[in-house]
């Protein structure tokens, strides 16, 4: 073997090596990513009314009454929480509730606090999984694409 021959092929590779690694540029790449999507819903007062509270008759509760539609495609769980407050305490009282996709549900609740309440309904609805698509720029250098040598990085 002829140690010119050697060396001017090891030096020969390490200059490719150095003009492939430093020789870099920016490509579009699409990603696929989800997110959390809550569900769609309707929610609509019905009514209001004081009731006797059982068993102690003389006791007045408000009651509240709304209705809750799933406006989306698949069956989930809503979780209501309402808030009473008769001016002198507040109370919430949260509930779960199952609804099919498209359907209407009337809940009812009692107040948990004596007198008239003034009633608010905060509703959490469940997530679906949307999966969507984003470019992001990467940067790649030859070596990315020099087919056989991509175990010298590592990849």
């Amino acid at each position: 073997m002829d140690i010119k021959a050697i060396i001017g092929g090891a030096l020969g590779l390490l200059i490719a090596a150095i003009i492939l690694t430093t020789y870099t540029w920016q490509i579009d790449v699409v990603e696929n990513y989800t997110t959390n999507v809550p569900y769609k819903y309707e929610q609509q007062l019905v009514r209001t009314q004081q009731v006797s509270e059982f068993p102690w008759f003389w006791n007045k509760v408000t009651q509240v009454q709304y209705l809750v539609k799933n406006l989306d495609t698949k069956d989930g769980t809503y979780t209501l929480n309402f808030r009473f407050d008769n001016g002198t305490n507040s109370s919430t009282k949260t509930t779960k509730v199952k609804i099919l996709a498209g359907e209407e549900k009337a809940i009812t609740m009692n107040s948990p606090l004596h007198g008239v309440s003034t009633v608010s309904l905060n509703i959490v609805p469940p997530n679906t999984l949307d999966t969507q698509q984003r470019t992001v720029k990467k940067t790649v250098n030859a070596w990315n694409y020099v087919p056989g040598l991509k175990f010298l990085l590592g990849k």
